[in-house]
């Protein structure tokens, strides 16, 4: 059974992650979870607390990083950095490893939810996104989902692992899909727009979906860590 965590602003339906904290090893791992309106804005309207999210989701694709690394990556002051963490971002990492260097203890770091997608629900049936490692910060209507940047055909050839998955494959009311129609999105859908829907359809009954990808499959995860380096 699914755990269910309930942070700080933040309530989280999600099912642990078998691996550690390393998304790329486990290919793309599709969770949605609901952020209160009074986090997101927290973050979305404040330009530093967004790249520091963006920095570490990209930073722990290959296993957690050290503060230092990460104040480093943003080439920021590492003290700023830790401030930020500990007082706006906090339910947004996690200490998943420690090391003894010269005698001192040093923190590694990773996304809490490494493979969570965040919603915010609006007025007006409005889907507000807050995907860190896309970089996508805003209104579904206007910034889109991370699928988005893939091709009709590698999008097509993932729907069929999202349809075998669980309830987001099953047919979808004129109802429902007149949600995502308000939001902006158009047909042919793509993957996560098929999640997002899975998981408004999910409130309800307490429904939970994870749609899984290898990670041979995902063009968005194998583009982002070319680009990342790893």
């Amino acid at each position: 059974m699914a755990p269910k965590a309930h942070l700080r602003g933040i309530t989280v339906k999600y099912y642990s992650p078998q691996s550690s904290n390393v998304i790329a090893s486990s290919g793309c791992r599709i969770e949605i979870a609901y952020i209160d309106p009074v986090t997101y804005s927290s973050i979305v309207n404040h330009p530093l607390r967004k790249e520091i999210l963006r920095a570490l989701y990209r930073a722990a694709l290959d296993g957690p990083v050290s503060k230092q690394g990460l104040a480093d990556r943003l080439k920021l002051d590492y003290h700023q950095l830790v401030y930020q963490l500990n007082n706006h971002l906090r339910d947004f990492w996690t200490v998943a490893e420690e090391r003894k260097v010269r005698g001192t203890r040093m923190e590694l770091i990773a996304p809490s939810n490494p493979y969570t997608i965040f919603i915010a629900l609006g007025k007006e049936q409005r889907i507000y996104v807050f995907d860190p490692l896309a970089n996508l910060f805003g209104p579904l209507s206007k910034i889109g989902t991370r699928c988005d940047a893939c091709t009709d055909k590698e999008a097509a050839k993932c729907m069929k692992y999202v349809e075998r998955g669980c309830a987001c494959g099953k047919p979808s009311s004129d109802a429902e899909l007149s949600v995502l129609r308000a939001n902006g999105r158009k047909q042919p859908f793509k993957p996560l727009d098929n999640a997002i829907l899975c998981a408004l359809k999910g409130i309800p009954s307490g429904e939970k979906c994870v749609v899984s990808i290898p990670c041979e499959g995902c063009a968005f995860l194998k583009k982002t860590i070319k680009i990342d380096g790893l």
